[in-house]
């Protein structure tokens, strides 16, 4: 029997959940709302610079938010605004926007911070990986809580490293679960692993150890169809020294099995040589196939974004281009000129029209959020559009 899972912390942002009837939100829900204070602005028009356009602000070209890491990106249904879940520091951040572009100051409480029961596998850090919107006729399913509408898929560690933008392999990391009514307040859903994690890495002893021996990191869930929901997840593979992506598969979100890699680093010379990372999964409704943007390590340590294919999400994972679809800054003061990595795609209303969210680093080791646009059939290059700093 899995057990139940214990209660929340209020100091964490957290709270008790009724299993009850909840219409799904049509505009942004009141909570989440910025203080008159802070009001943003009306949306504008997307501007984009061409790739050989001049431009004043080139240094700080794609940038939306300074001193934040690892994107979650969701458009509320029916014009209700933007949310952006965001690492910050240790814990994880939200904010808000009316058109994804310009974003509101933190919403306070910080929806998740460490856990502080000594057991757990997030004391020392959390960041988001992922959020599910449980609304239509998914919130009705017997395998959902309907009265959950937010479903947060985190990573969490007990090692302070893995606040850094880009941690060392050796660093532990499992990923956990939090659900919420308001997208504010959480309560955390305890997984069959015994630190309340959804998935463990190989144990010493374990035969066989598997390949995910060091973590299993950001969480990415695609709900592929009702009782089919996959996760996308990667690991460091000893065996390679590279990481790589694998797959897991659940019926209810809550308990996952292991699938295996799904893809692993390039070849020699290539951007991703020396391993693949933060694959986030989305269904193409053009193409009718199954697109992944991922980090992809070179061999000098470089982090830039690669993106891969596939007919059905669970194999035949092949590269969409030999090179990257998007390279961190060539200015060496810029804010991504250290690496680009934590891909987030939201494909817009035009069936061809993409936003990729991702974190930046600058040479200083900051880490920023930006975003980049890519508009035609190609889904090849996407171009960093102006900044937007409120």
């Amino acid at each position: 029997m899995r057990r139940a899972p214990r209660p929340p912390n209020p100091a964490h942002g957290t709270t008790t959940l009724t299993i009850s009837t909840l219409n799904p939100p049509a505009m942004l829900p009141a909570a989440l709302l910025p203080s008159p204070a802070g009001r943003l602005l009306a949306p504008a028009p997307l501007r984009c610079h061409s790739p050989t356009q001049q431009s004043s602000t080139a240094a700080a070209r794609g940038l939306i938010l300074r001193g934040a890491g690892s994107p979650v990106v969701k458009r509320v249904p029916d014009g209700g605004g933007w949310l952006l879940w965001h690492q910050s520091g240790a814990r994880v951040a939200l904010a808000t926007s009316p058109d994804g572009l310009r974003w509101s100051a933190p919403v306070s409480p910080d929806p998740l911070l460490p856990s502080e029961d000594w057991w757990a596998f997030d004391t020392a850090a959390a960041r988001p990986s992922d959020v599910l919107l449980i609304s239509g006729p998914a919130a009705s399913s017997r395998r959902f809580p309907s009265s959950a509408v937010y479903w947060l898929y985190y990573t969490g560690s007990t090692d302070g490293r893995f606040g850094s933008a880009f941690p060392e392999a050796d660093v532990p990391a499992l990923p956990g679960l939090a659900i919420s009514q308001d997208g504010r307040n959480w309560a955390r859903i305890e997984g069959d692993h015994h630190t309340g994690a959804l998935l463990g890495v190989g144990e010493e002893g374990e035969e066989p150890r598997g390949w995910e021996a060091r973590c299993i990191a950001a969480p990415k869930v695609v709900m592929h169809a009702d009782g089919d929901l996959r996760m996308y997840y990667h690991s460091f593979d000893e065996m390679s020294r590279r990481h790589a992506i694998g797959l897991a598969r659940s019926r209810d979100g809550i308990r996952w099995t292991k699938i295996g890699k799904v893809l692993e680093g390039g070849r020699a010379g290539s951007f991703d040589e020396c391993g693949v990372r933060h694959g986030h999964v989305v269904r193409d409704r053009a193409a009718g196939r199954y697109v992944m943007v991922y980090d992809g390590v070179d061999a000098d340590g470089k982090v830039s974004i690669g993106m891969a294919v596939s007919e059905d999400g669970l194999k035949g994972w092949r590269r969409s281009s030999e090179m990257p679809v998007l390279c961190p800054s060539e200015e060496g003061e810029g804010w991504d000129g250290a690496g680009v990595g934590s891909p987030y795609l939201v494909q817009m209303d035009g069936a061809y029209d993409w936003r990729l969210y991702y974190m930046g680093v600058g040479r200083n080791g900051e880490a920023s959020i930006g975003m980049a646009y890519s508009e035609g059939q190609a889904l090849q290059k996407f171009e960093k559009c102006d900044a937007v700093l409120m």
